[in-house]
């Protein structure tokens, strides 16, 4: 049997389907009955393109043709936007494309000057700030952040603020405060990524007994978790494997 020929019963019946379930005008089954295949490409080009084109896969599809092609169009729109007008938001979102890109000094110069007047203390702006900081290994001034933040906002509980705080302490060299915060952060951290950094440190300061049971915790939880845990996790637990291995 001709493929073009399964092509178009194909197409004709997917057409026909749409029509009958979406409610189209009947004039369009006929057309799709009548003549099969120039009838079932007008209808797939006026009536179902248009509604992929609006779907939240087609778009996604749309964007990520969109970051090959000219993979620096979003950045330059985000710029034209801020010199447009010179916001807070617009500073965000750029600053945050910076931030995607490792481009830290950018993000750390446009997330300072948003730090006053009303948004001072902006949780948000903060926290992007210690990102800031930290990609460019000021670990002072990522603490400093910090503890401004948590000083400001009391009650507001952040895992990546938290993280960030406890990476910098290691970057200071501060090691056994630096255990102490990935310690507390593996009971509620979403993920591996605390616990196997506290076995990453426990491991470089010699204590390999308490390094290698940390592993295997995060070994024995990644493998009794679901598939999805398990993807998402997979980095950090080939890290553990690895280092159970050696």
């Amino acid at each position: 049997m001709p493929i073009i020929f399964l092509v178009t019963v194909g197409l004709q019946v997917l057409c026909a389907v749409h029509v009958i379930r979406t409610g189209r005008p009947m004039m369009w089954l006929y057309l799709i009955v009548l003549l099969p295949l120039a009838g079932s490409a007008a209808y797939f080009l006026v009536e179902i393109m248009p509604d992929l084109r609006h779907s939240r896969a087609a778009k996604q599809a749309v964007r990520d043709v969109g970051a090959v092609i000219d993979p620096d169009r979003d950045f330059r729109e985000l710029v034209d936007n801020l010199d447009r007008v010179e916001s807070v938001e617009n500073k965000l979102a750029l600053a945050k494309e910076c931030l995607r890109r490792e481009r830290y000094d950018e993000a750390r110069r446009l997330l300072e000057s948003c730090l006053t007047g009303v948004h001072e203390d902006d949780p948000t702006l903060m926290l992007a700030l210690a990102r800031a900081r930290f990609g460019t290994k000021d670990f002072a001034g990522t603490r400093e952040i910090l503890d401004r933040l948590r000083e400001a906002h009391p009650d507001l509980r952040s895992p990546e603020g938290h993280m960030l705080y406890g990476r910098a302490l290691e970057g200071q060299g501060n090691v056994e405060r630096a255990l102490f915060e990935y310690e507390a952060l593996a009971g509620y951290f979403a993920g591996e990524e605390a616990r196997c950094r506290y076995a990453l440190l426990l491991q470089k300061t010699g204590r390999v007994d308490g390094a290698k049971a940390a592993f295997r915790e995060v070994v024995k939880s990644v493998e009794r978790a679901s598939r999805t845990y398990f993807r998402s996790q997979r980095d950090w637990y080939e890290v553990a494997r690895r280092n159970l291995e050696e």
